[in-house]
C-alpha cells in the first residue's frame, strides 16, 4: 500500500520530484565501504567505529577515511567494475521519464564512483548531487564537500534535507535505505524505504512504504 505523508503539499500536487539515494539503494553494495576494504590503509575501521559510536559525523568520517585510500585510477574503476545495480532502477527511470517525474540521485557518497557506475548502465544523463571525488596525485585521493551545510542534523557530506529545500515548490518523494537519509525522511512527502531507514521511520511514527527491490516500488509509483 502506498502511504501519504502529512506533510504533503496540497497546493502543488502534479509537481513532483524523485531523490534517490544511490549506496545500498541503487547499487547492490555500498560502493565506498567496497574501495576502503580494497584499497584503505590501515586505520579507516577505526574511523568507522568513532561514526558508528556517534562520536563523529558522515562528513568526518569519510574525509579521514578518503585520505587513507591508496589507489591509482584504473585499479580504482576495475574496482568499480565489480559494482552492479537493481536491475529494477532502470525500470524506474523510464517510469519517472514516461510520467514526467524529475528523478536526483542524491547520496553521500562519491560523485565519480556513482557517475561512472551509472554511464556503465546508459545512465549518465541522471543529475547526481555527491560529496565530490578529488585525484590528489597517482595514488592518493581527497574528498569535497560542494553540498554540505553546517546546519545539517547528520552531519553529512552531503545535506539532502538543503537538496530537498531547493525543490521547495515539488513534493519529495524520498527512495532511500540508511543513516544520511534519517532526517529527509522526517519531511519528505512520500518515503519508500529498506533497511535501517525501515526502523528510523517506525521510531518517528513516520509514514512509509517498505522494499527490498526497486520493482516493488513501480506500482505504487504509477498511482502518483
Amino acid at each position: 500500500m502506498f502511504l501519504i505523508s502529512p506533510q504533503q503539499n496540497t497546493t502543488s500536487q502534479n509537481l513532483w520530484h524523485i531523490l534517490c539515494d544511490f549506496d545500498g539503494t541503487i547499487s547492490l553494495n555500498d560502493t565506498t565501504a567496497h574501495l576502503l576494504e580494497t584499497f584503505a590503509l590501515n586505520g579507516w575501521q577505526a574511523i568507522e567505529q568513532q561514526w558508528e559510536q556517534g562520536l563523529i559525523g558522515s562528513k568526518q568520517c569519510m574525509q579521514q577515511q578518503i585520505a587513507l585510500l591508496h589507489m591509482n585510477q584504473q585499479a580504482f574503476y576495475q574496482c568499480l567494475d565489480q559494482i552492479e545495480i537493481d536491475a529494477g532502477f532502470l525500470n524506474l527511470v523510464q517510469l519517472s521519464t514516461l510520467h514526467n517525474i524529475p528523478l536526483t540521485i542524491v547520496s553521500d557518497g562519491l560523485d565519480l564512483v556513482i557517475q561512472y557506475i551509472l554511464s556503465k548502465y546508459n545512465l549518465g544523463h541522471l543529475p547526481v548531487i555527491a560529496n565530490h571525488l578529488v585525484q590528489v596525485n597517482e595514488y592518493q585521493w581527497r574528498l569535497e564537500f560542494p553540498n554540505t551545510n553546517l546546519a545539517c542534523k547528520s552531519a553529512s557530506g552531503t545535506c539532502k534535507c538543503k537538496i530537498a529545500e531547493m525543490n521547495h515548490q515539488a513534493n519529495i518523494i524520498l527512495i532511500g535505505d540508511g543513516r544520511s537519509d534519517f532526517c529527509l525522511a522526517e519531511s519528505a512527502n512520500y518515503v519508500f524505504a529498506k533497511k535501517s531507514l525501515i526502523e528510523h521511520c517506525r521510531a518517528k511514527q513516520i509514514l512509509y512504504t517498505p522494499f527490498k527491490n526497486i520493482t516493488e516500488i513501480h506500482q505504487p509509483l504509477e498511482k502518483l
